[in-house]
Formats: structure tokens, sequence, C-alpha cells
């Protein structure tokens, strides 16, 4: 799991509805990104990190259990 994907969504008050209309996705595929079911493209990757204020995607992509 990319748990600070959800730890900058969290700190950040943000739905996952709203971050996957951000990112136009809809909430499975956000799910399955989030849960490593899926690859993240590298232009969401971007995206991600100019959501959280320039998270790196080192950050971001760091594994949790």
């Amino acid at each position: 799991m990319f748990i600070n994907i959800e730890v900058e969504r969290i700190r950040r008050r943000m739905s996952k509805a709203k971050m996957a209309y951000y990112l136009a996705i809809d909430t499975a595929l956000l799910d399955d990104w989030i849960h490593q079911r899926r690859a993240i493209p590298a232009g969401k990757l971007r995206a991600l990190s100019q959501l959280f204020d320039g998270c790196s995607v080192d950050y971001l992509l760091k594994e949790g259990r």
C-alpha cells in the first residue's frame, strides 16, 4: 500500500471522491493505485505531486502496511 498518498489526502481533509475528480479518474481506480493493484501512470504521479504541494514522487510511493 502507498500509505503516504493516503496520509497526504487525509492531512488535506480531501475525500477520495474529490481526489479522484482532480485526477480525472474514478474512485475504484484510485483505490487500485493506493493498494498497488494497478500501476500509477507517470503523468498522474506528477499530478499527485502537484496536488500535494510538491511532495516528491519517492515520498508518495513509499510502501507501508
